[in-house]
C-alpha cells in the first residue's frame, strides 16, 4: 500500500504547474488548462460507459486517476519513454492510472479519441474485477476492442489476407503487444477481437460476465475456460482459427486493392472484344466500299 501511495505521489510531482483537475464522484482528470474541453469530453465519455461495463466486471467504486497530456515530453513524463512511438494512451496498473495524448497529439478525430479513452477504460475498469496477470493479453484487448469499437471490415480484411496467407499470429504469442510494429499490431488486435467475438458467437454474450464470476474464485484463466467452455487454450484455438477461416476467408477480396486487380483484367478482356467487334464492323464497311465503287465493266 505504501509503494502504491509513493507511485501516486511521483505521478502528481511529475505533472507541470499550470495543470488543471476535473473531479467527478471516482474519478480525477488532470488536463492542460487550456484542454479543459476536452478533459470534460473524457470525464461526460467514462461516465457514459459505466453502465454498460457494470453487468459484465461487476461494479467498480475504486479512485480512477486520467492524465491528458498535448505533447509527447509530457506523456513520456508519465507514462515513461519505453512505449513505441505509435501509443496513443496506456493503462498503468495496479493504480488505476490512464495516460492519453490528446487528438492533436496522434492527429486523430475526436471519434478515435473516444475510442481510445473507452478501450483504455474497459482495461481499468476490467483490472477491478479481476487482475489482469491473470487473463492473457488477446482476452483482455479483444474485450478492449469488442466494446470500445466496432469490429470493423479493415480488421476484418487484415484478418481475412492473413488467413488466406496463413501467416496469423499463434495464440501463445499473442501477449506483449507493445513488442509489435504497427502493422504486426493490428494483426494481433484483429484477432483478438475475433478471439471474443468467437466466443459470443458460439457460448452467448453472458459467456464474458459468465468468465469474470468464475474467475473471482479460480483465479486460473485456463480452468475457468475448461469450466465454461470445455476447451483448453489449444482446442480453443483450434477451433477459433476453423470459425475465422469459414467466416473471413474471402474476405480480403473487398480490400480496394484487390478489386482493382480483379477488374483490370476484366476489363482488358471487355476492350479486346469492343476493340475486336469494332475491328470487324469497320473491315466490313470497308468491303462494302469497296464493292460500291468496283467500276462497271461494259463489253
Amino acid at each position: 500500500m505504501k509503494k502504491i501511495a509513493f507511485i501516486i505521489l511521483l505521478f502528481a510531482c511529475l505533472l507541470p504547474a499550470r495543470t488543471k483537475e476535473l473531479n467527478s464522484e471516482n474519478i480525477r482528470i488532470f488536463y492542460p488548462e487550456q484542454s479543459e474541453q476536452l478533459a470534460k469530453f473524457v470525464l461526460n465519455t467514462i461516465q457514459n460507459m459505466v453502465p454498460e461495463l457494470e453487468p459484465i466486471f461487476g461494479g467498480g467504486n475504486q479512485e480512477v486517476q486520467i492524465y491528458l497530456t498535448e505533447t509527447q515530453t509530457a506523456f513520456e513524463e508519465i507514462a515513461g519513454a519505453h512505449l513505441p512511438y505509435w501509443t496513443a494512451a496506456v493503462t498503468i496498473f495496479p493504480v488505476n492510472i490512464i495516460v492519453l495524448k490528446s487528438p492533436a497529439l496522434t492527429n486523430s478525430t475526436l471519434r478515435q479519441f473516444r475510442t481510445t479513452v473507452e478501450h483504455e477504460f474497459i482495461h481499468l475498469y476490467q483490472s477491478m474485477a479481476v487482475p489482469l496477470n491473470i487473463t492473457p493479453t488477446w482476452f483482455n484487448e479483444g474485450l478492449a476492442i469488442y466494446y470500445s469499437q466496432p469490429y470493423d471490415i479493415a480488421s476484418r480484411i487484415l484478418l481475412s489476407r492473413t488467413i488466406f496467407q496463413n501467416h496469423l499470429i499463434p495464440l501463445a504469442k499473442l501477449s506483449d503487444f507493445l513488442q509489435y510494429n504497427h502493422l504486426q499490431a493490428d494483426l494481433a488486435y484483429a484477432e483478438s477481437a475475433s478471439l471474443i467475438e468467437y466466443l459470443t458467437q458460439v457460448y452467448g454474450e453472458e459467456i464474458l460476465s459468465e468468465f469474470f464470476t468464475d474467475l473471482r474464485n479460480t483465479k486460473n484463466f485456463a480452468a475457468t475456460l475448461q469450466n465454461l467452455t470445455d476447451n483448453n487454450l489449444e482446442s480453443l484455438e483450434l477451433r477459433w482459427k476453423k470459425y475465422i477461416t469459414s467466416r473471413y476467408r474471402w474476405i480480403f477480396l473487398l480490400d480496394i486493392q484487390y478489386i482493382v486487380w480483379l477488374i483490370i483484367p476484366i476489363l482488358v478482356i471487355i476492350v479486346y472484344f469492343i476493340k475486336g467487334r469494332r475491328n470487324k464492323r469497320i473491315i466490313q464497311q470497308w468491303n462494302s466500299e469497296d464493292i460500291t465503287n468496283d467500276p462497271i465493266q461494259i463489253e
